[in-house]
């Protein structure tokens, strides 16, 4: 078998770590001096493609954020952070952000595209930000813009699609 390449090792750490910078850019700033930490049964490098998959209960922590999946890929292209395929039944995330609000989801499959800071979950997905639910088959995020869309992924469909639910909780608001 051959020895994990020492370089490789480090440009894959360096890819998770802005992978973890760019997936929350409302995450607690904490996070960012947090060390990474990656469990999982399995790794697979591809160095000539920038790819590193990560097989059977895969975790992943640093500071408040939590990912787990049965397998995560992560793809780099031209030295960034390109994009993050998290496979799960569930797989999930969550996050703190500096006013301690989680910001969380649950789906079967999410992919997070860094250029465009889109997080994308289908399957049985789940969006829970701060006390706010968005149920649905297909939810995109935009992480960038604080966006969410939900519904059928491909209006084409013929399918039953079961119904967009929605739970947002008013405001507290402070009296004088």
């Amino acid at each position: 078998m051959k020895r994990l390449n020492n370089g490789l090792l480090k440009k894959t750490l360096v890819l998770v770590s802005a992978l973890l910078f760019c997936a929350a850019p409302l995450a607690k700033s904490t996070d960012n001096s947090a060390p990474l930490n990656i469990e999982a049964d399995k790794l697979e490098m591809h160095e000539k493609d920038s790819t590193s998959i990560y097989h059977g209960n895969v975790k992943i922590t640093k500071g408040s954020l939590k990912i787990t999946g049965d397998k995560i890929v992560i793809k780099n292209k031209n030295g960034k952070l390109h994009k993050i395929q998290i496979n799960g039944k569930p797989a999930t995330f969550y996050q703190l952000n500096d006013l301690n609000e989680t910001i969380s989801a649950e789906s079967h499959f999410m992919d997070y595209k860094a250029n465009t800071g889109i997080l994308e979950l289908k399957q049985k997905a789940l969006l829970l930000k701060s006390k706010n639910r968005f149920s649905s088959e297909h939810i995109i995020y935009d992480t960038l813009k604080d966006i969410v869309k939900a519904g059928k992924e491909n209006s084409a469909t013929t399918q039953e699609t079961p119904r967009v639910k929605i739970t947002i909780y008013p405001e507290n608001k402070k009296t004088n």
